[in-house]
């Protein structure tokens, strides 16, 4: 593939990130839009081709030819037939073939994957995957995603459009509501979601106390970073959150691991910038669960790659289109 470039894609709700990456998985050029979701799936798919031909064209300008694009899309995706089934964070492309529209309009072959998959894929290649056979992934962001890598290979299941679902494995049956309509997923303990939600109770039970984090819910200005820094400074309700947080990751990561045989995870996502407040609570809980496991055999490791980790795995998913291999992701 020499002079050949891919084009590696993370679309998401508000924002679409993309990426001209060499063979050798390093990015030459990076792009951000508004992915103009909003507008539908028209709109929604011309911003995508906009942002692809910039990117053919700047790859031209370096001497190069993109050989393929990958699209890691939230959601459950229909991978053999280039579909977003169902997102929750990009309605509008629900049933739409978005995969085969843009494979028409650059004429270079496409593949897409769901953006936790594409994770995987990129921290396989180049992050904190790399080396390893087998792995269990999680991205921590408004909600929770993960992947299975067995064998050095993304594991696909029965092909039902999804897999790794570990934001809804059940820590808690009588745990706080999941947006699946579930009690006790991981995703409402150990989330964005689950943090901001996490305040607001502890508000309405009357048991945040006057202070900066009152001050931020109080001003309608929460975010997951910001009551991260509350708990660095000592809050002790921003601190509860993430030690629910750790309680909850450990509990699964002791699950899976026994099922699966395995001992290795990976963390990544935007939430995971928490993790000194939540990796000692993750480890005790993992510890506490953990009765078959030697835990000094287990090793839970922060993503190598940041947000870069879905981009590259896009990217490294258009090279095994271009190639004719879709197995080697």
């Amino acid at each position: 593939m020499a002079n050949e470039m891919l084009i590696g894609v993370d679309l998401g709700g508000t924002h679409m990130r993309s990426a001209l990456v060499d063979v050798e998985g390093q990015i030459i050029l990076r792009r951000k839009t508004l992915s103009e979701n909003s507008s539908g799936a028209r709109r929604a798919t011309e911003r995508l081709i906009e942002e692809c031909r910039a990117l053919t064209e700047s790859a031209a300008r370096l001497g190069g030819r993109v050989a393929a694009v990958g699209l890691g899309v939230a959601g459950k995706i229909d991978r053999e037939n280039g579909r977003v089934l169902f997102s929750p964070n990009l309605p509008a492309l629900d049933g739409h073939p978005l995969a085969f529209e843009l494979r028409d309009s650059l004429e270079v072959p496409v593949a897409m994957e769901n953006d936790a998959n594409a994770f995987g894929i990129g921290e396989s290649w180049m992050g904190a995957g790399r080396g390893l056979d087998n792995w269990i992934g999680v991205t921590l962001g408004t909600g929770v995603g993960g992947c299975l890598v067995l064998g050095g290979r993304l594991w696909q299941g029965d092909k039902l459009g999804f897999v790794g679902e570990i934001g809804h494995m059940i820590v808690h049956p009588d745990g706080p509501r999941c947006a699946c309509g579930q009690n006790g997923c991981l995703e409402a303990h150990a989330s964005a979601s689950a943090l901001l939600e996490g305040v607001e109770s502890a508000a309405s039970r009357g048991t945040l106390a006057a202070g900066p984090l009152f001050d931020l819910w109080r001003a309608r200005g929460l975010t997951a970073e910001k009551i991260f820094h509350c708990a660095s400074q000592g809050d002790a309700v921003a601190q509860a959150l993430f030690q629910r947080m750790g309680w909850a990751l450990g509990l699964a990561f002791a699950n899976l691991f026994r099922v699966l045989g395995i001992r290795h995870a990976v963390i990544g996502g935007g939430v995971s910038a928490g993790w000194d407040q939540f990796i000692i609570p993750l480890e005790k809980s993992m510890s506490q669960y953990s009765s078959m496991l030697d835990m000094e055999m287990c090793e839970v490791r922060r993503s190598a790659l940041g947000d870069d980790a879905a981009l590259l795995g896009s990217a490294r998913l258009a090279m095994g289109e271009a190639r004719g291999d879709r197995g080697t992701d």
